[in-house]
């Protein structure tokens, strides 16, 4: 893949390049990796490497700086401004000192990088190129490409305390946004606020994390029970199928 990058003045053009730098390697591995045990064939054409406010203001509308389609990626490499996205989440609410310390003190490059390994896990051949937006199943694919990239870029450290933190969000949000399926993640997600949508991811990869867990840690074990809700047809939500529900 080319890199672009999208910059408003030269120090983070600068600072871009020495991120892309030092992570070159395992993003070749990772590549690698999709490609080997998730039959990702097609990868897009570009990452193109922006700023928060590029890529959420000028490239598109959507309020999280990452995001793909076939042709590119666009992805905001700051941590800081990851740091500040995530703690939006807590906005409003009491009794988060640790969840805020946690985000501002836990997360590091590796979490970055799991952030754009998200987004290039969506390339994985074993997801549909549309969703049926009648029959759900949204919540697997985002539920499961956070899965992927977590358990490549993070150590098992790391993976255990955002599982922990992600645990607390969902049991403190829940009130607020619990009531609805897992069949509910769709575009109206993204019109929810920080918390709204972040509630739907962190519930999306709880459940591919129980999903996963049941099968002894084989994902590919959790693909095929998919793929034969795939082929099974109109009738039963997937996650009715998995037993969720």
């Amino acid at each position: 893949m080319e890199y672009i990058y999208a910059v408003a003045h030269e120090g983070e053009l600068a600072e871009y390049r020495r991120f892309t730098a030092r992570t070159e390697g395992r993003l070749a591995g990772y590549l690698e990796f999709l490609k080997a045990r998730y039959r990702v064939s097609e990868l897009p054409r570009a990452i193109v490497w922006a700023g928060r406010e590029t890529a959420t203001r000028l490239f598109s509308d959507l309020p999280v700086p990452a995001y793909t389609n076939e042709y590119r990626v666009v992805f905001c490499p700051v941590l800081a401004a990851w740091q500040d996205i995530y703690l939006r989440q807590l906005d409003g609410m009491e009794g988060c000192g640790a969840l805020e310390r946690y985000y501002r003190e836990r997360l590091s490059e590796n979490h970055v990088l799991q952030i754009l390994g998200h987004e290039l896990a969506h390339h994985s051949d074993h997801f549909p190129d549309e969703w049926d937006g009648e029959r759900g199943g949204v919540w697997f694919e985002e539920g499961m490409a956070e899965y992927i990239s977590r358990s490549y870029f993070l150590t098992g450290q790391e993976y255990a305390e955002a599982l922990e933190q992600n645990r607390a969000l969902v049991k403190l949000l829940g009130p607020r946004y619990g009531a609805g399926s897992l069949e509910d993640f769709g575009e109206g997600t993204y019109q929810e606020g920080y918390a709204g949508i972040f509630f739907a991811y962190w519930r999306s990869f709880l459940a591919v994390h129980r999903l996963v867990e049941e099968a002894g840690g084989d994902t590919l074990q959790v693909f095929a029970s998919y793929r034969r809700w795939q082929k099974a047809g109109p009738g039963t939500a997937l996650a009715q199928w998995f037993g969720l529900e």
